[in-house]
């Protein structure tokens, strides 16, 4: 492969809003169309399942060396393994600040922000991880049903989540499979991000024990793909920053002329399916969903200048089908059923 078409200009996205450190910005890759089309070309031809794992500039810090044993554990064809090994090794980056290009600079390990191939090719070698809790972690894992499976972690892209009962033997056996992980791939565990949450029937000395072994922060809640993990029920204010979005997006549109079928346009492809996601995989109460409704309503019916105006037709006939004098929207809490009713149903035929 001609290595100009390997190289790769490198913007650095901000992940908040005041960043202040080099790793507080996220490195996209701006990939050669002629490479892009490659790997395009590479990636239909590859038939791969999604995983999931947590790490520290995870896609970065994995080594090549291992990209090429995982490549060759799975069956690849030598000249299709090799063809992706030269689409990944030997990487020039030059990254533009402040409108200018750096210096180029040679890549030693990892996998490039905006490649075609890094999200699979990563996922490759994280299943190593979940092989290992499988085969290693046999005590690991709990049961949501007495005749449920067994789950021991949950993987997706550079996040993972292990669950497992409480006590030092599991906990020393779970920092060990993640050790060794690093060793083979060269990944680090981001300890400053990584949480521990104890259920309510663990005792305060044992929480210190597991803590001190693998080294993360106990927390009360956490995050997981978005949704909120907690041992209490989930609240209204759980939810907030659900509301302050939709609040953020009616502000930005309040000031613009829009005509009804504008404002129906945006409630319908934006507003209304923002709680898809987490009513799917969550128990949101239905106080959110009303507000939500009460801030569409708003949205339809007020001005441009965000004065009041009569409400002339019921919310209930506005989400009425087209068939029946409606204007087809979809209320979120009639949606809550069907949405888990698809989860558990995409379940079953995957099972």
């Amino acid at each position: 492969m001609n290595m100009e078409w390997k190289d790769t200009l490198v913007v650095l996205i901000p992940k908040s809003s005041n960043p202040s450190i080099p790793s507080a910005h996220r490195p996209i890759s701006l990939c050669n169309s002629i490479y892009k089309i490659m790997a395009k070309v590479f990636l239909n031809r590859m038939a791969i399942m999604a995983l999931k794992l947590d790490m520290e500039q995870a896609y970065d810090s994995m080594g090549w060396q291992t990209l090429h044993q995982v490549l060759k554990w799975y069956g690849f064809p030598i000249m299709f393994s090799n063809l992706l090994m030269e689409c990944v090794v030997d990487v020039r980056f030059s990254i533009i600040i402040n409108g200018r290009k750096s210096n180029w600079i040679s890549a030693g390990s990892g996998f490039r922000q905006g490649c075609p191939l890094s999200p699979y090719l990563f996922i490759l070698c994280s299943q190593l991880l979940s092989s290992s809790l499988e085969q290693r972690g046999k005590n690991l894992g709990i049961r949501i049903a007495p005749r449920g499976p067994r789950i021991s972690h949950l993987l997706y892209a550079d996040d993972v989540l292990i669950l497992s009962h409480a006590s030092t033997t599991l906990a020393k056996e779970m920092k060990n499979i993640v050790e060794d992980f690093c060793k083979w791939t060269g990944q680090r565990v981001n300890i400053n991000k990584s949480q521990v949450l104890f259920g309510k029937m663990v005792n305060y000395s044992l929480k210190k024990k597991i803590t001190k072994i693998i080294g993360f922060k106990e927390v009360k809640e956490m995050k997981y793909l978005g949704v909120k993990i907690s041992l209490r029920r989930n609240k209204v204010t759980d939810f907030q920053e659900l509301l302050s979005m939709v609040m953020d997006k009616l502000n930005s549109w309040g000031k613009k002329s829009l005509s009804m079928g504008g404002k129906i346009a945006l409630i319908e492809t934006s507003l209304l399916s923002m709680p898809n996601f987490l009513i799917t995989n969550s128990l949101v109460p239905k106080r959110v969903l009303y507000e939500i409704e009460k801030l569409c309503r708003s949205f339809l019916w007020h001005k441009s200048d965000g004065s009041k105006r009569m409400h002339y037709v019921a919310w209930n006939d506005i989400c009425k089908p087209r068939s029946m004098g409606g204007l087809g929207l979809q209320s979120p809490l009639l949606r809550i059923g069907a949405l888990r009713s698809r989860l558990a149903w995409n379940f079953i035929k995957k099972k």
